[in-house]
């Protein structure tokens, strides 16, 4: 039993192998959010679901077999991965975390200034992007992912960039999202543009891009490294992009609704000050 997934080279096996990193975060995180009244009684059903869902998907985006494919086999794995925890299990989490958490981040004027700083647009968007850029480069995934710390620290990375990327739009509750109604839509509609450099460049290049998926042993005989990335492109493009367009077309049904943005016109798109009351 490991503490975290890394590229050992050894050949792909269907026998469980759990790492102890994985769900030791995934157990900490549950518990603090239980103690902190995640599943209260008085608590929405629908939070308490998204909060279990974001969990889960946590869980199995970074456990075994899911983890396992993805440092040491397949980088259309590892794009599973980053699509199910960044667009997925990061907003979920966000949505359905107990009003615990966004009190403390505004307990203190520190506290508040950092959240006022990382929820503005022009500054989580642009680390959240970058981090996804670095965390994509073979310069850094070649000689990170091959061990224990180093693919620790690159999911991290990501992992972060995940929550960086949905703060402005879904902030833990009750505090107030920045971006609300158009705004908000378009900046999701950057958040799903931002990233494709990253997905076109895996496509057009004539070979891998990547060492390690490159040299490691085949977990399918016929499907071989370049259409491994391929693949990584083509679920990084439209599994990405269809789960950000998802929360588009929802925020604007909401927003023609006049359910956008609370007390306001509808249609009208504001970025406010981050605090806890609405």
């Amino acid at each position: 039993m490991r503490f975290w997934c890394s590229n050992d080279g050894s050949n792909w096996t269907w026998a469980w192998k759990p790492y102890i990193g994985a769900w030791v975060i995934a157990a900490v995180v549950a518990l603090w959010l239980w103690r902190a009244g995640g599943w209260r009684a008085d608590v929405p059903v629908r939070r308490k679901v998204a909060l279990a869902i974001g969990l889960v998907l946590l869980l199995g985006g970074t456990d075994w077999p899911l983890s396992a494919l993805g440092a040491g086999y397949l980088v259309s794995a590892q794009m599973v991965r980053q699509v199910l925890i960044v667009m997925i299990a990061c907003p979920l989490m966000l949505y359905g975390s107990p009003p615990a958490l966004g009190e403390w981040l505004d307990a203190t004027p520190m506290r508040r200034r950092i959240v006022r700083i990382i929820t503005t647009p022009l500054v989580s968007l642009p680390i959240a992007v970058a981090l996804l850029f670095a965390v994509s480069a073979p310069v850094l995934v070649d000689p990170l992912i091959k061990t224990q710390l180093g693919s620790f620290a690159l999911d991290i990375a990501w992992i972060s960039a995940g929550f960086l990327i949905w703060l402005p739009v879904q902030p833990p509750t009750p505090m107030v999202p920045r971006l609300r109604g158009p705004i908000a839509i378009i900046y999701l509609i950057g958040v799903s543009v931002a990233p494709l450099p990253v997905a076109f460049f895996m496509t057009w290049a004539p070979t891998p891009i990547y060492a390690v998926y490159e040299l490691a042993p085949r977990v399918f005989p016929t499907f071989d490294a370049q259409s491994d990335q391929e693949l990584a492109a083509a679920i990084f493009q439209v599994a990405g992009g269809l789960v950000i367009w998802v929360q588009i077309a929802v925020r604007f049904v909401r927003m023609a609704g006049g359910g956008g943005a609370a007390g306001g016109p509808r249609f009208r798109g504001t970025m406010v000050p981050s605090n806890v009351s609405a």
